[in-house]
């Protein structure tokens, strides 16, 4: 970047180069300073724009805390510094006060998460106890029932089973059906007088109320309490019950059973014999060997057992259907309400414990949100004091780079991510110029140019275009004018290790686009235009003649002159003296199409939207210049050719720009999409991610406010715009 890289003779041919592109006009052939001789020559087709110097790699310094800070102290511009020097310094005193408040929540909700945890650990044992009290009661209820019927299958041998009891039980109805011990008993007849009239029937016989036949059904009543099934030999029901499954040993039923089987046996056997003393007391009264009230003694002694007997009928009756079968029903439902219980209290623990849970997890997230904002609160207190995270020069970044504004100062209040310090890798260095809409098409990727800076007259340095932004900067035409520009990256050849060159130094980038060769170059001055039509002042036989001229292209100084211009033809550069402006024929405007009602429509009525190839598609990004629109106008990412992708990736600082320019007519909402959208670009073409980076596009468009208004017209180029703008 120094002399050496730069040979003189490089410098003398970049002069001719710039000498060529206007020094003809100061001497016309023909010695008349208002007069211009054609003469072909060739035509540099050159961009000239003045730019300023930056570093190629920067390292830009922001602010770290959150909303607005104020700077209290920073380290004056232009200073040198190494990594880990003390930049800025933020004053935190308000995040300072927020982090002691914050750090009383966080322990709150600390000792919340920790009492939650505890409820957790004594709810889990109070629901263990539930469940197993639960199944404990439903255990017991089993067993009680099983007591009851008798166990399955208890014992292998032995006669203590339910079918020994129905077998007793058989036995006895059978026996005293056999015996006749429950039918009618007669009772010998007394006078009044007390004596036995022998050989008589008394009056009125005692009776036993003790039918069988009341009796017979209690073996099949004890086997459905049993749950064992009937079946018959001849598969009829009359009364003779074959018991299949009489295994089970013998419950509390059973034993009940047996023990009024026995108390009946007993009762009748001490019936005989109390009946056998009556009839033999009867003898002996009828001979006199006792007396009345001995016989009478032993008569109520034998009524008195009958009535016993009956008794003990009854209460087996009683015993089996109604006493048994009432603890049969209710041992069979403490069974099943100990089983809905047990599912009951394991519904209400599953309940209780997913309460437990979530208050659990809630008291969690609470705990860790807080202790997140204390973490944060802490990071912005640590950024505070701002170090330089490499070398450099220090420069400061501008409040808003947009609009040209202040640098940063102490008490100046900033906002998050702002730029505060830009630390510049000088060692290479680039021009940045802005490139008018009318020629920007002319400039590329790739294309030579050279850099004169003002501070060093006389020395030009070379270098390549690498970018051209596919967007007009956002600075267009923003209480200036309505003229769009596009900002051009010019990286300079070779390195800066003595650091001659610096960021913000003023220079001039030409830009070598073409030469034509063999042209008619004339001065821009000598075409005027009349509406649609250019044409100049020809001096001829006749006098000053205005002709029509077709108009090729041009650079700053000179234009080609396609027709009605021939070599030698001289030409007036202003117009001569005591002639009026011609009016030249326009020509005819093309007609338009008409609407075709048939094809969608774009927003707000305007004509139906359609691509290139005439059917409906999407609207364009940027009507007035679709190739320089944002995303490369209707052209996606994808499609893209890989230099175009490039010119996009270097354009996209651009983006930078139309914030600061918008940011005061953004809402919070719009400001924080248009960030969002920006660093989610970066990110996806950083890792190559096309479809995620044309989205980003699409969100930075629809975040994007429109301008404050329309524009002027601009003029429609070529060189008689170029006139225009040099009369304005």
């Amino acid at each position: 970047m120094n002399a050496p890289h730069h040979p003189r003779s490089l410098a003398v041919a970049c002069c001719a180069l710039l000498a060529a592109c206007g020094g003809q006009d100061a001497a016309p052939a023909t010695g008349d300073l208002n007069l211009f001789t054609v003469k072909r020559d060739d035509l540099p087709i050159t961009v000239k724009e003045n730019a300023e110097l930056q570093a190629l790699h920067e390292t830009i310094v922001r602010s770290e805390i959150e909303g607005q800070s104020t700077i209290m102290s920073i380290i004056p511009e232009g200073t040198t510094v190494q990594p880990g020097d003390k930049l800025v310094e933020m004053d935190v005193s308000d995040l300072v006060e927020k982090r002691a408040t914050q750090k009383i929540a966080v322990e709150k909700a600390r000792a919340a998460l920790t009492q939650a945890n505890k409820d957790v650990e004594i709810l889990e044992k109070d629901l263990a106890a539930k469940q197993n009290t639960a199944d404990s009661n439903k255990l017991i209820t089993e067993l009680e029932f099983e007591k009851f019927l008798g166990r399955d299958g208890g014992r292998k041998n032995g006669e203590a089973k339910n079918s020994d009891m129905l077998k007793r039980l058989r036995e006895l109805i059978e026996d005293a059906a056999l015996t006749g011990a429950s039918t009618n008993t007669a009772v010998p007849a007394t006078d009044n007088a007390g004596k036995t009239n022998a050989g008589k029937t008394g009056p009125a016989e005692a009776t036993v109320p003790v039918e069988l036949r009341n009796y017979s059904g209690l073996i099949d009543s004890v086997a459905r309490l049993l749950q064992l099934e009937d079946d018959s030999k001849d598969g009829s029901k009359d009364g003779n019950v074959k018991i299949k499954a009489l295994d089970r040993d013998m419950g509390d039923m059973s034993n009940l059973v047996l023990n009024q089987v026995d108390q009946i046996r007993l009762a009748i056997a001490d019936l005989k014999v109390k009946e056998d003393t009556y009839q033999h007391s009867k003898r002996l009264a009828q001979k006199q060997f006792i007396t009345r009230n001995e016989l009478d003694k032993d008569e109520l002694a034998w009524q008195s057992q009958v009535s016993k007997v009956a008794l003990a009928w009854n209460d087996l009756d009683l015993l089996i259907n109604y006493t048994l079968r009432k603890n049969h029903i209710k041992l069979k439902k403490d069974v099943d309400n100990a089983e809905l219980e047990l599912l009951r209290v394991l519904a209400s623990n599953e309940a209780a414990r997913v309460r437990a849970l979530s208050d659990q997890e809630s008291k969690r997230a609470e705990f860790e949100l807080a202790n997140g904002r204390l973490q944060n609160l802490d990071r912005q207190i640590n950024t505070a004091v701002i170090r330089a995270p490499a070398p450099g020069l220090v420069v400061y970044a501008r409040l808003d780079r947009g609009r040209g504004g202040d640098a940063v100062r102490e008490g100046v209040a900033v906002r998050e991510r702002q730029d505060l310090i830009i630390l510049p890798d000088t060692m290479k260095m680039r021009a940045v110029i802005k490139v008018q809409e009318a020629q920007v098409d002319k400039v590329a990727r790739g294309q030579s140019a050279f850099v004169q800076v003002e501070a060093y007259p006389g020395e030009t340095f070379t270098g390549r275009v690498t970018s051209v932004a596919p967007v007009a900067d956002s600075n267009s035409g923003w209480m200036t004018s309505d003229r769009k520009v596009y900002s051009t990256i010019v990286e300079i050849d070779g390195d800066n290790p003595d650091a001659r060159l610096r960021s913000r130094m003023a220079a001039a980038v030409t830009i070598v686009v073409d030469t034509l060769k063999n042209a008619l170059p004339v001065p821009l001055q000598a075409v005027r235009r009349d509406r649609s039509v250019n044409y100049v002042w020809k001096q001829t036989l006749q006098g000053p003649t205005a002709v029509a001229v077709q108009v090729g292209r041009h650079n700053a100084e000179r234009v080609d002159i396609k027709e009605h211009v021939a070599e030698g033809d001289v030409l007036y550069l202003v117009p001569p003296p005591g002639v009026q402006e011609p009016k030249f024929e326009q020509p005819a405007l093309p007609a338009p199409s008409p609407i075709d009602d048939s094809k969608p429509k774009a927003a707000g009525g305007g004509p139906p939207i359609t691509g290139a190839d005439g059917q409906p598609g999407p609207e364009k990004a940027n009507p007035g210049n679709g190739r320089r629109g944002p995303g490369g106008g209707n052209k996606k990412l994808a499609e893209m050719t890989p230099d175009e992708l490039q010119q996009f990736r270097d354009g996209v600082s651009r983006w930078d720009g139309m914030l600061e320019r918008f940011r005061e007519r953004m809402s919070e909402e719009q400001l924080h999409k248009f960030e969002t959208s920006l660093a989610n670009l970066r990110h996806a073409l950083e890792a190559n991610k096309l479809d995620d980076a044309q989205a980003a596009v699409d969100a930075l468009r629809a975040a994007t406010p429109r301008p404050p208004g329309p524009g002027k017209n601009g003029g429609s180029g070529g060189a008689g715009a170029g006139q225009d703008r040099g009369n304005d």
